[in-house]
């Protein structure tokens, strides 16, 4: 076990893991750019040896979809680095899973320094029950954000409005509800009477195509 007591944190290889996502709010964390240059000044003014810079643009809500951090952890196990310089825990860490292999990496000294630009942290039994807390937090945000995002578009749903791409045979109006799309509408109904009766998508496809169905509804949106 080492603490900044014990082990001179100079000694030791960093690497920057920097990464934004889709699921991000834009104002509330910093660009990949922002968040090397804020990690930056923080290992200059603690004389860090940064010897490598990773980042990417994944979502941290499940575990095993990044393939950069899981390259990262594997390379701290073959000792190309020691400790980490990130921006803010949630960098790291939105879901248990891979919170927990970072626990563990501290606790069996694979990974001997973790360091924020936001947070302070110590490799001692206190820092990382802070740490396992702020992973925690992290994930409960990513939870809550997935779950009003899916309760809004349920909302609109119900109300007639549109969540996204207009549906083939309708539009979508000023104010965002969902409107029979003309003739378009009719093309539709007919298209999915054939299907019924057994026709199969070529025909279907070629009944849609002969009555100059617009395949790309996205196009006539906002009317």
């Amino acid at each position: 076990m080492y603490d900044d007591d014990e082990i001179d944190l100079r000694t030791l290889k960093y690497v920057l893991y920097l990464r934004k996502s889709t699921e991000d709010e834009g104002r509330q964390i910093r660009s990949i750019k922002d968040q090397e240059r804020d990690c930056r000044e923080l290992g200059q003014r603690l004389g860090l040896n940064i010897v490598a810079v990773i980042s990417e643009q994944k979502s941290a809500k499940k575990p095993g979809n990044r393939p950069e951090f899981l390259s990262m952890l594997r390379r701290i196990r073959k000792k190309e680095f020691d400790a980490i310089i990130a921006w803010h825990p949630d960098r790291l860490a939105r879901n248990m899973v891979e919170a927990g292999k970072i626990i563990h990496m501290l606790d069996t000294d694979v990974i001997k320094d973790i360091r924020f630009v936001s947070h302070q942290f110590s490799n001692d039994a206190n820092g990382k029950m802070l740490l396992g807390m702020l992973f925690v937090f992290s994930k409960h945000y990513s939870d809550d954000l997935s779950s009003k995002v899916t309760r809004g578009v349920r909302g609109n749903l119900r109300d007639y409005k549109s969540a996204g791409t207009p549906k083939h045979g309708y539009i979508r109006d000023k104010e965002g509800v969902y409107r029979k799309d003309e003739g378009n509408f009719e093309i539709i109904q007919a298209a999915w009477r054939l299907r019924a009766k057994g026709f199969n998508q070529q025909e279907t496809r070629d009944s849609l195509n002969s009555q100059g169905y617009q395949t790309s509804p996205q196009n006539r949106g906002g009317r």
